[in-house]
């Protein structure tokens, strides 16, 4: 039995130095893991930071740009402003000085129109005065309406007003 507790003993070091390496070298093994995690920590960390201030850095970037092109926008929304407003005070000039223009020519028109008219008049009042003299009556108390009872022909009424007629008459056969 000796022999075979001797056996024993020897199995269970021999287990015993198995287990140990075992465990020695999964000590190791978890050491090198932690190592590893430890840098890969470190790495994701690092990363993270770079990360964090590419964002920061790119966040300032797009700010500073687009309060640029705000700035752009603003300047170029008071210079089409400005355009719209000389453009519409420049149609409307142009408007204002066109309808004075028309104003004056009307006026022009209107004046020698005036100075026709005035000229016509005159010849007909001075025509009518001279022909209308003859046929007026003295007196127009007692008179017929239709001169046809005098026995005398007369020109109707139509015929002799103003004068206008016998104007008309007397510039054609000349």
């Amino acid at each position: 039995m000796a022999s075979f507790l001797e056996k024993a003993t020897s199995a269970l070091n021999e287990a015993k130095e198995s287990v140990t390496a075992t465990a020695e070298s999964v000590g190791s093994s978890l050491t090198d893991a932690q190592k590893t995690v430890a840098a890969s920590t470190e790495t994701a960390r690092s990363t993270i930071t770079d990360a964090g201030e590419t964002v920061a850095a790119s966040t300032e970037t797009v700010k500073t740009e687009a309060a640029a092109s705000t700035e752009k926008a603003a300047a170029t929304k008071e210079k089409l402003t400005t355009q719209a407003r000389d453009a519409v005070d420049s149609a409307l000039s142009k408007g204002i000085e066109g309808a004075k223009s028309l104003l004056h020519v009307f006026e022009e028109k209107r004046t020698e129109v005036s100075s026709k008219v005035v000229g016509a008049v005159s010849n007909a009042v001075s025509g009518a005065s001279s022909s209308t003299n003859r046929d007026l009556p003295i007196s127009i108390d007692n008179q017929p309406l239709l001169a046809g009872e005098r026995g005398v022909e007369t020109t109707p009424w139509w015929k002799n007003c103003c004068g206008v007629l016998d104007l008309l008459k007397t510039s054609t056969t000349k």
